[in-house]
Order: structure tokens, then sequence, then C-alpha cells
């Protein structure tokens, strides 16, 4: 009893009667039967004591008589610290919030009242928010003698609340902040939210969509029925990807949409509400159809050059890329182009070795080239092929290799022919000299007119069309897709150098439009850049100007011997002259360098060597030119090409705009 005597004051004389009684049994020790009044209050006692809840009883004055042990584990004051006192003695607090006013209101008028406010008890630390409901307390006549407060601690969901505010805050945030549309509706599709981004992207206002369901405001007319289909069936077979739909602005417009819908389902699996975000694809899609209407143009090209355009792995020398072309030429499907060792395997036996050997040996070099090969076609017939070939390096290595296979089959038939003839005919090799040259030189004519013609056409053509596809590309609007933009325009410019690349090692085109002498001097500027050795260059003014064909000839046996210089003599210096000397026009090349034998060089000379000394004098010689070699070993070289100015049948005509100089 000494527990109800310091956490209980009664607020009436029977009751203070009822706990003096029971005093005086619990001091006396004595077991008497209790009075109904005690029993009242000890019942009343043992009820306030067990609450989870705080009880509170003020009185008259407004001064504490009740405060049981939740409200002691509450805020940290016990009984008798508060017992007696007013609230605002122990807790100044109380004067905001609306506390003292609820109990003013049920004191003077009986006015029951419930109020949230937060506490901080400053003797013990303890703070949160509490719930008090205040009622007046009525004596049997019902006249108001005090006031009852129960407390509850809504601590915990006070701060569950601010986070879930905080939560939604967040979201709304999250959501209000997306670029792409965002709708949350419910099990019947109706919109309970959109996102500025999705009224903005429909033209619809947000008060438009709110409340709308199926058909969506956004949805095209004509595809209400077919948008319906999709969702149930998605939704039914449980696959929510991505769908690229047709949507409608409001005043009409359509556009493309990537729309990502998804479900929200309960314990039950039963479908609660959906959402579904969209994004605006128009841009993406201009930008697709530009790339593939670029992509189509580019690959009609590539299929239609007379000739295989390929491109190959330059550690392995397994193809990525060829052109249909390669079909038609040796009737192997593209795929099987694609497989490993594919174009080792299927080289003529008799070229296998040489041919990989010196592919690779210019390759780890990084070093453009080109040479003639057989290759067996598919139904086992024997293809020559002069394969052109350029090498990219990445990060200082060699990383693809990309060229054009050109049919030469027709042509090393004729050269056979020729040779065989040769051979047969020894006996009216005088009586036949005039009509072999003609038909050689007729032949490397028309090998330099293939060629200038191929240059020409990726000139003109794939040259042209690359600058007009860089130009489109770098002229879209950046956007999400602008680094696939930037990385097709490095692959064009790829593109673009190894055409012309390609174009100057079949024809150079200062060749044919300056004539020999300036084209001479941009390859001793080309041969000092790639090979790092000075070409000086002297020659005559002549006033008789050379047929393209002849031109070509002399132009690439002076490529040939340059790079003979730069690879073997053991020299950075060179000289090269142009001299117009009694009806002859001589080419010189010279170099103070290691010099060889050259009867030795030449009985070595291999068959398959398609740009070395012996090949120079055969073209040479075709055209109705001589070719002399002075050199010894440790006394450097001097090679002189000369051809008359009139070539079988063809007078050469005086022309001083087009003199060689």
């Amino acid at each position: 009893m000494n527990k109800a005597k310091n956490s209980v004051e009664s607020h009436t004389s029977q009751d203070a009667e009822a706990v003096a009684h029971l005093h005086r049994y619990a001091e006396q020790g004595l077991e008497k039967q209790m009075s109904p009044a005690a029993h009242v209050a000890q019942f009343n006692e043992r009820v306030i004591d067990s609450m989870q809840q705080g009880v509170i009883v003020y009185g008259p004055d407004l001064r504490y008589r009740v405060w049981n042990p939740f409200m002691e584990k509450f805020t940290g004051m016990t009984a008798r610290d508060v017992l007696g006192r007013h609230p605002l003695e122990v807790f100044p607090f109380l004067m905001e919030g609306g506390v003292m006013d609820s109990l003013n209101g049920a004191l003077a008028d009986g006015t029951e009242k419930s109020v949230e406010f937060p506490f901080q008890v400053w003797q013990t630390g303890y703070s949160g928010w509490a719930l008090d409901r205040t009622a007046p307390l009525r004596d049997e006549n019902g006249e108001i003698i005090g006031v009852m407060g129960v407390v509850t601690d809504i601590t915990e969901q006070k701060r569950a609340q601010d986070a879930l505010k905080e939560s939604n805050r967040f979201t709304r945030g999250l959501i209000d902040s997306l670029k792409d549309g965002f709708s949350a509706l419910d099990s019947r599709g109706v919109h309970l939210d959109v996102n500025p981004a999705l009224c903005n992207m429909t033209g619809f206002s947000r008060d438009e969509l709110i409340g709308t369901g199926i058909p969506h405001p956004y949805w095209p007319p004509e595809e209400h029925a077919s948008f319906q289909a999709i969702f149930e069936q998605s939704i039914a077979k449980g696959e929510l990807g991505d769908l690229e739909l047709t949507l409608m602005r409001k005043g009409g417009e359509r556009f493309p949409a990537l729309v990502t819908p998804s479900v929200v389902r309960d314990e039950l699996g039963r479908v609660v509400s959906y959402s579904a975000t969209v994004k605006d694809i128009t841009e993406r899609k201009k930008a697709d159809e530009v790339l593939q209407a670029s992509q189509q143009r580019f690959q009609d090209i590539v299929n239609t050059a007379d000739g295989i355009v390929w491109e190959a792995d330059a550690r392995t020398f397994d193809f990525t890329f060829v052109s249909t072309q390669a079909e038609r030429l040796l009737g192997y499907p593209v795929e099987e182009w694609l497989q490993p060792g594919f174009w080792v395997d299927h080289l003529h036996p008799d070229d296998k070795d040489w041919a990989s050997e010196f592919c690779l040996s210019c390759t780890l070099r990084s070093e453009p080239h080109d040479f003639e090969y057989r290759f067996i076609a598919q139904d086992g017939s024997t293809v020559w092929l002069h394969d052109i070939v350029t090498v990219v390096v990445e990060d200082g290595i060699p990383r693809w290799m990309r060229g054009i296979m050109v049919d030469i089959t027709r042509r090393r038939q004729t050269e056979e022919q020729l040779r065989e003839m040769a051979e047969n005919l020894e006996s009216k090799v005088i009586e036949r000299t005039g009509q072999l040259r003609k038909l050689s030189a007729m032949l490397t004519m028309t090998e330099e007119r293939e060629r200038r013609i191929l240059a020409q056409d990726l000139h003109d053509n794939l040259g042209q069309l690359l600058a007009v596809l860089k130009i489109k590309l770098t002229s879209m609007a950046a956007g999400p897709l602008q680094a696939a933009v930037d990385q097709i325009v490095g692959l064009v410019d790829q593109a673009d150098r190894a055409a012309r690349t390609i174009t100057q090692q079949l024809s150079p085109p200062v060749l044919h439009t300056l004539g020999l002498v300036p084209a001479l001097e941009w390859l001793a500027d080309e041969i000092r850049r790639v090979y790092g050795v000075t070409v000086h260059i002297d020659h005559d003014t002549c006033h008789k100007r050379l047929v393209d064909e002849v031109q070509a000839v002399l132009y690439r046996a002076a490529r040939e011997l340059l790079i003979n210089v730069a690879r073997h003599a053991g020299v950075t210096d060179a000289s090269l002259t142009c001299l117009c000397n009694q009806g002859r026009l001589m080419i010189v090349v010279s170099d103070d360098g290691s010099g060889f034998e050259p009867i030795a060089h030449i009985d070595a000379w291999p068959e398959h060597n398609s740009f070395g000394l012996k090949s120079i004098h055969e073209r040479v010689v075709n055209i109705g030119g001589e070719m002399e070699i002075d050199s010894s070993p440790g006394n450097g070289t001097t090679i002189t090409l000369s051809v008359p100015h009139a070539i079988g049948e063809k007078e050469i005509c005086d022309d001083p705009n087009n003199a060689c100089r």
C-alpha cells in the first residue's frame, strides 16, 4: 500500500477515508474484512498501475494528483517528483502545443479533447511525441472536481509518419525529375498520377490525364484495340518488357515511344496497380534511319566495286568482313570467308608459304603492300588475285588489315600465253618481236588503265560518299546517341584514309593531272615520310608528254626502286633524275649504299616476286624501253630506265602545258 500512497491522492472524502483505513490495517499487520470503498480504491489503483498508457489526474487547481508507473517510465520522472506540483513547474514545454488549453477547457466547461505534442524532459533528457486525451473528472453530483488525462506514447508512430512523408517527398521529387514520362494506374488502368515529363511529351495536362482510363488520351484511335490486346497479353503472360509503340500528342501528332510497363501485386498475386515509363524515341528513330541509309549506301558501293573489299584481324589473318563480290568471283558464301583460317587454307599450294609470309612480314612492319597470288575457287579452278593491303595501327600495334582483291586471272593467263608463245616461237623471235612488244605494251597499258579506272572509281564514288556521310553524321544534333555517332564518324575517317591509301597505290591522281615529274616529286616526299630516305630530284625541261599508261609504268618502277634503296641500300639519301635525251625519256635512280652483284641477283629472282627488279625489267621492256643496272658490292647502285617518246604507232603530241617537267 506504500506504492498507492505515493501514486494516488484521493479527491473525495470517501476515498480519503478508505485509503486511510487501508493504511491503518497495513501498519498494524491486521487482516480484516475490507469495506466496499476500500475494495474500489484498491481495484482502481491496480488498474491504473497496470495500464500501458499514462494516467494523470489533475486537481481543481490543475496540480498533479495521480501519476501512474507508465508515466514514470515514459518521462523518467517519479510520482514523488511531480505529485502536488503544477504541470508548468515540472514541464515548461507544455506552455506550447495546446496541452494547457485542453486542461483549462476540460476544467472550465467539461470539453474533451485530444492533443498531439512533442515533449522533452530536461531533467532526464527523455524526448519524443505524446497524445494526450483529456476529460473532466466529476463527483457523484456531476460537479467538475478535476481533470483526467490519458497519455499515449506516439513517438515511433510519428517517426514512421515522418519517414513515410519524407519517402513520399523523395519519391515524388524523383518521379517529377525524370526526363522520361511516368504514369501510375490502378488495377483498371485509370491514371492515378503522372509526372511533368509525360505531360510535356503528350501535351496533356496533369488534370486532363488524372482519372482517365483505357483507352488513354494519348493512344491513337486506330491503335486502341491493338494496344489493349498487347497489354492484356503481356500481363497475362507476365512478360512486361519494353514495347515500341506509336503514341499521340494532344494536337494529333504521332510519335514513336518506348513504353516499359510494370505491375504491382499483393501477397495473393492479385494485381493492385500498374506503372509505366514512356520515352520519346523520335530522335533515335531518325538517327537510326539516317544510319541505316548511310550503311546501305556504303554497302551498295562496296558490293558493286570491281573487286572484293575486305577487312581482317592483323593478328590472325581471319576475315571480319568481305563484300558480296567474294561469292560472285570465287563461289564461296560470305559466311565461309569469315571462318578462322579461310584465307590461308584456300591459297594455291605453290603460293601458300611465300604469300602468307610476305603478308605477315609487311603487316608486322605496318607497311601497306600489294602482291599477286593464286587462290583456289569453290569449283576447284585457280584464280589469280591482285591484293592491295593497308595496315591499321592501334596503340602502336598492327590491329586491322583492309584491302581489295582484284581478279587478274585473264591478265595472268595472257602473260602465260605470252611466255608460252615466246618459248614455242623462239626461232621467230626477231620476226615476232614487234608484235610481242605491241601486245605486251597493250597488256601493260591495259593494266595501268584498269588501275587508273579502279582508283578513279574509289576516289570519285567511295571517297565522295564517305565525305558526304561524314558531313551528315557530324551535322546531326547532339543527343543520347552522340557517342555512337562519334564512333561511326571515326570509322568513316578510317575508311576514307584507307580508300585514299588504296587510290594512291593503284594510281596516284597527281600523275594524271600534273604529269610524271610532279608525281615523282610527290613520291620523293612520301619516301622520306614513310621510310626516312631523302630523295634528291633533278630533271630536264621536256616538251614531250608520254601517254598516261607509260608514265604510270615509269612512276611505279621508280617507286619500287626507291623502296629497294630504303630497304636494302643502308643509306638515308638517294637521287632520282628525269632526262629527255634524243627522243628518249630516262629515269635514273642511284645511291651510295651497299650495292650488289647484278648477275647473281638476277639469277636468283623468284618467280613470285611481282615488283622486284625482274618485274621492273619486264614491264619496261614490254613497252619498248630498256633497263640498265650498274652496281657492285660496297659501291652503290645506279639503275637507268629509258623509253622512246613514241611507243608502237602512238606518237606523243607536243603539249607544253602537260610537259615532263
